[in-house]
């Protein structure tokens, strides 16, 4: 049934595309020897075939299944690219309509630059390192984008640059040389901004690239899709040191105000369609068009959560710690009297969150034990028994990170016994119990000031008054020395464990393993995925990326803003359906005619394109100034020296 519709949905669009949208009279007449619209615009087919293939996507995404969408909009970019490259490269335009096609070519190849990422699953795919693709259809896109800048540079560029290509001798001339491995010279072409810094001879795989022309490219294949791609978001945002999380940490602790209490989203349904009723579904529900304290605040603690699971120990120095010890008062929440204080900054919400494995079974353990009759001291030492028990299923980067800020914290500030690492863990397991014991919103009583901890058995029946309790006596769990030794033995084994780790990492792990291959970023997301909060985190990050994308590229350095843009945004921005007309991204229409952007002619020529002479011969040949060499005496000696150079 999916297959059948897909069909007729695609070729009810190539039909519409090739009968209506791509047929106009005085568009196609090449012959005509007045130019078209007084050579003040491009063809109308180009600009209302882009405009119907952006409303196509639009509507495809939102009502159809990703995968059919993509499929029927890359047959419908496929089947229109193939009537346009026929067009365009056996056209033999009249004098005055030789400007139009060269205008036309360009447009097309912009549009196709912007529309191609859609069907695309990575950048490598995107810049076409090789045609040796599993998609038929990306193949055939490259090869007749190919087609159409070859026929675009050997009709379009003056013939003086020619000429000093060709002069050389045939042996010499780079387009006659294999392509190789590297980016595809259409897409050098159509996206001009990304590989301004490169030198594309050089670039034979991605790492050939500079790291924001990496992630710009992986980033426009992110947002084009029908449907988040998570292990592809773990990737742009750990790629090349973390360089985008990086931005997004610097940019929105700056904004966050101050540290607040943030409870964990209900686990209810809302009514969504294959709601998964986890709560992670809320996490990007916003009624303001800009971002508040609240968002500032997830914002922080999802890119602490994604850089506390993915990076390694150099990592967590090099991008979280400066987040850390830029806070005023960030060492305060590592103070042994602090450990009741809900109210805490969104990168230390994030760490309690690795403990977040050990802690439910713990606090069912202490809670039976307390309801069966143990005492207090007996479940502080069960506390810590179960710590060390179940050590083995927590982050190793928990230890990493907790080194990292002993190393750090300044001497007025105390943690419990003297450990980061404690204080995270009993703290954990505090805002746990609270939680816990709030379900069922009673009075505790106590029996007086000086007996809080010796409760009274009959009015401890309840597990969210146990749960209280033993959250409270967690705050002097290392008083009096009386648990000393476990929690010197609890220690010893996270050190043990934490020094394995470290030497099983090696110089591959941390964020650089998203660049290995595509099964290592999508494991890593999968991990991320597997528990509520880390849902939560990529959800909420990649609804920040999608409405902030114009902030991310300039922060890369591309994009048309010239002054700093603030990443406010809480809404995707939808472009006016003028702006979508007459624009390709932010790039107007016809810049070539109107002398807004003049490529790089010469350039473009010595790209190695792997050319045979009798096509080269073939376009040139269809010049007008070779077909009626009527001009300057100079020109004729131009046009009869490529003529024996090609014809030899």
């Amino acid at each position: 049934m999916c297959e059948a519709l897909a069909e007729r949905l695609l070729d009810l669009h190539c039909r519409l595309l090739s009968l209506y949208i791509l047929q106009d009279a005085e568009c196609l007449d090449w012959e005509n020897e007045k130019p078209f619209s007084e050579s003040e615009r491009g063809s109308y087919i180009i600009q209302m075939w882009w405009l119907y293939m952006q409303g196509t996507k639009e509507d495809l995404w939102n009502t159809v299944p990703p995968s059919m969408a993509q499929r029927v909009f890359s047959g419908m970019l496929n089947e229109s690219l193939t009537i346009l490259t026929i067009r365009y490269t056996q056209s033999l335009p009249s004098e005055a309509r030789c400007r139009l096609m060269v205008v036309d070519i360009s447009n097309l190849l912009l549009c196709i630059a912007q529309l191609l990422p859609a069907i695309c699953e990575s950048a490598k795919e995107l810049i076409g390192f090789t045609y040796n693709t599993s998609s038929k259809i990306l193949r055939d896109i490259h090869t007749k984008c190919q087609e159409l800048l070859s026929c675009l540079l050997l009709r379009g560029a003056q013939l003086e640059d020619l000429y000093k290509i060709f002069k050389k001798g045939l042996d010499n001339v780079e387009m006659f040389k294999s392509r190789g491995t590297g980016v595809a010279p259409w897409i050098l072409f159509a996206l001009p901004d990304v590989f301004q810094t490169c030198d594309s001879r050089a670039v034979s795989k991605m790492d050939d690239l500079t790291p924001q022309a990496s992630i710009a490219l992986e980033l426009m294949v992110l947002l084009a899709q029908p449907q988040p791609n998570w292990a592809l978001l773990l990737k742009v945002l750990c790629m090349k040191k973390c360089l985008v999380l990086q931005a997004i940490l610097r940019s929105t602790s700056a904004n966050l105000s101050r540290p607040m209490h943030r409870l964990p989203p209900q686990e209810s349904d809302c009514g969504a369609f294959l709601c998964r009723a986890d709560g992670s579904c809320r996490a990007v529900a916003t009624s303001s068009a800009s971002l508040n304290d609240a968002n500032f605040y997830d914002l922080v603690a999802s890119a602490s959560e994604v850089i506390l699971s993915v990076g390694n120990e150099e990592d967590l120095a090099r991008v979280l710690m400066p987040v850390v010890a830029g806070e005023a008062d960030w060492a305060g929440s590592f103070d042994r009297r602090n450990v009741w204080n809900q109210i805490q900054p969104p990168w230390y919400e994030a760490l309690l969150n690795l403990a977040a494995p050990l802690i439910p079974t713990t606090a069912d353990a202490v809670v039976n034990a307390v309801l069966t009759g143990a005492t207090m001291y007996q479940a502080m030492s069960l506390v810590l028994a179960c710590f060390g028990h179940f050590w083995a299923g927590v982050h190793p980067n928990l230890a990493a990170v907790a080194t990292l800020v002993q190393e750090r914290l300044r001497t007025d500030v105390v943690p419990l016994n003297g450990s980061c690492l404690l204080q995270v863990m009993v703290g954990a397991l505090y805002g746990y119990l609270l939680r816990r014991s709030e379900e069922v919103r009673k009075e505790v009583k106590f029996q007086d000031e000086g007996q809080s901890v010796a409760r009274d058995k009959g009015q401890l029946s309840r597990p969210e008054d146990v749960s209280l309790a033993v959250a409270e006596c967690l705050c002097s769990i290392d008083e009096d020395n009386k648990h000393t030794d476990q929690i010197d033995e609890l220690l010893e084994i996270v050190s043990k464990s934490h020094r394995r780790e470290k030497g099983r990492d090696g110089q591959d792990g941390g964020s650089s393993r998203v660049e290995s291959d595509q099964k290592m970023y999508e494991v890593l997301a999968s991990d991320i995925l597997m528990s509520n909060t880390g849902k939560r985190s990529l959800k909420i990050l990649h609804h920040f990326i999608k409405c902030n994308d114009q902030w991310l590229y300039h922060q890369l350095g591309l994009g048309k803003q010239t002054e700093e843009v603030v990443p406010t945004r809480a809404m995707v921005l939808r472009q006016p359906l003028l702006h979508t007309m007459f624009h390709i991204g932010y790039r107007p229409f016809d810049q070539v005619l109107s002398g807004e952007w003049v490529p790089n002619w010469l350039n473009l020529l010595q790209i190695p394109m792997g050319l045979h002479p009798d096509r080269v011969w073939k376009q040139i040949s269809s010049r007008w100034d070779f077909r009626n060499p009527t001009s300057s005496a100079q020109n004729v000696h131009i046009i009869n020296s490529i003529s024996n150079i090609l014809k030899q």
